[in-house]
């Protein structure tokens, strides 16, 4: 009753290319399994660094920034932040305003006017009033300012309603504006005034230029300028100030090797404490 068991006896050995075989998969697998689990835990420990670098590199530009609105020399080193060094670089450019979305060096003369834009709600019109203000600073006796070109970047997601500028009477120009798109599509609107041209004084030491937007969001993101065909002026922008290069590095302690870098430049008035960032460029390594 035992016959069906097999015998072993005349087959010895035959296992052994089996368990060999297994053996040689096993090392042509196990070793790139480990050399995979190996990359992905120091790819992991890598992006956790480059986010902690970021992190604190941003925290310097932060700090730099705070400092510079406030007329404060910004710091050049901070420590303790994600166990990181981090080592900032501030350059003055220079004084920039910023103009049909470029940044352009001022006129000689560009605080001799301030200009404003406004947006307020008009219950009327069931529509945004847009209202662009021009006042004259210069001293007393200084004579009247010519204006060439008057525009504004409206809100992204908004435009500028047909023949709204000849709504109102006091403006600088009733006619159509130009207007072109930026970058990201927001709309652009710019006067052009012909001759004669008209101008701003000490007698007549505001002017304003009004018309009605409409669109979807939040009115904000918009800003004016103002050009006066005086050498001695040029161009005044709503967002002028001293344009700063800051360059924040974040290093690990324990190495010295670089995690992040973040450059970025900035329009800053310490008059106001008003802070424009133009550019933002975070590099992780």
């Amino acid at each position: 009753m035992f016959k069906f068991l097999r015998n072993w006896k005349g087959e010895r050995g035959q296992v052994l290319p089996l368990v060999l075989a297994l053996l040689a998969i096993g090392a042509l697998t196990i070793v790139p399994s480990l050399n995979y689990a190996a990359s992905n835990l120091n790819g992991s420990r890598s992006l956790n660094s480059g986010m902690k670098g970021t992190y604190a590199a941003d925290a310097g530009v932060e700090d730099a920034l705070w400092c510079l609105a406030r007329s404060i020399s910004p710091p050049t080193q901070l420590t303790g932040i994600n166990n990181m060094l981090v080592n900032i670089q501030t350059e003055n450019k220079g004084e920039y305003t910023l103009y049909f979305g470029e940044l352009i060096e001022p006129g000689g003369h560009n605080d001799y006017l301030d200009v404003v834009g406004e947006i307020v709600w008009d219950e009327v019109a069931e529509m945004y009033q847009y209202t662009i203000t021009v006042t004259w600073q210069p001293e007393p006796g200084t004579p009247p300012i010519k204006l060439d070109s008057i525009g504004a970047r409206l809100p992204l997601d908004y435009s500028y309603v047909a023949d709204s500028a000849a709504l109102f009477a006091g403006n600088l120009s009733q006619g159509e504006p130009a207007i072109i798109l930026d970058s990201v599509g927001a709309e652009m609107v710019n006067w052009s005034f012909g001759s004669p041209a008209p101008e701003i004084s000490e007698s007549q030491p505001i002017v304003t230029q009004a018309f009605y937007i409409t669109g979807t969001g939040e009115p904000e993101g918009e800003y004016t300028w103002i050009v006066a065909n005086r050498t001695d002026v040029g161009a005044v922008g709503e967002l002028t100030g001293g344009l700063y290069r800051i360059t924040s590095v974040a290093r690990r302690v324990e190495d010295n090797s670089v995690t992040a870098r973040i450059v970025t430049d900035a329009l800053i008035n310490p008059a106001d404490m008003e802070t424009w960032v133009i550019s933002w460029q975070t590099v992780n390594y």
